[in-house]
């Protein structure tokens, strides 16, 4: 059953479904009257169906509410600007797997480098990946992409009650051994393709993260997200 995001409950339990969304049923998988979707709305799910369908938007009524069980832990994942493809790649699976933030971050050894002018053109776009993944998975909330971190020192406002660092070189503890301890909030970081300078290191310990190693094999940007991502998953679930 498909899955839609809406913003606005009209006094009768009715959802209106418009604009993307109101193409997509009309003209994409081509839905009637009667058929069931699922509304999601304040991060809870409604089993609707489809009441009336307009020139411009349909009406959704509200069968009832479809009870779930929430994600405990709260991921931000800080990760280095990488290639267009990968890094679609990992808002895509990142939110399929559950993340809540994704902070896209400048390091001094990005291989991209992003045009100013086209910033927010891109975020926008970032942002409806997620979207996407989220409808596809059938998430009930949808992650946010912030804004690109520039200056390190910005990341503390994205800290979590654990805060880890991926780094090949150097290891505090295992990353088994930290998932161990009780936190709602986790902040993960990892490095862009062309690995972390010292200082950038050094930097991010002040901040209060701790590093781990992600095992002896040295991995893809892309593949450390994931495999990150799923074994907090795996362990605190």
């Amino acid at each position: 059953m498909f899955s839609f995001f809406v913003n606005e409950l009209s006094m009768q339990n009715k959802f209106i479904i418009e604009n993307k969304d109101f193409h997509h049923i009309v003209n994409v998988i081509k839905l009637k009257i009667g058929e069931k979707i699922f509304c999601i709305y304040n991060n809870k799910k409604y089993l609707c169906s489809i009441e009336t369908i307009e020139k411009n938007y349909i009406i959704a009524n509200i069968i009832n509410e479809v009870l779930h069980n929430n994600q405990q832990i709260k991921i931000n994942l800080i990760v280095g600007l990488i290639r267009e493809q990968k890094w679609d790649y990992i808002l895509q699976k990142s939110t399929e797997l559950g993340v809540d933030k994704i902070i896209p971050v400048e390091f001094k050894r990005n291989v991209v480098t992003i045009d100013q002018r086209k910033l927010q053109n891109k975020i926008t776009r970032w942002n409806e990946i997620c979207l996407s993944a989220a409808k596809q998975s059938k998430r009930v909330s949808i992650p946010k992409v912030c804004e690109v971190v520039k200056n390190l020192d910005e990341l503390k406002n994205y800290l979590g009650e654990l805060n880890l660092v991926a780094y090949e070189n150097n290891k505090d503890m295992s990353l088994k051994e930290y998932l161990k301890s009780e936190f709602n909030t986790i902040s993960i970081v990892i490095g862009p393709e062309g690995g972390f300078e010292t200082k950038e290191i050094s930097q991010l310990k002040k901040l209060g993260f701790n590093i781990i190693g992600l095992g002896q094999n040295i991995l893809r940007a892309e593949t450390a997200c994931l495999y990150f991502v799923s074994t907090i998953i795996y362990e605190k679930t």
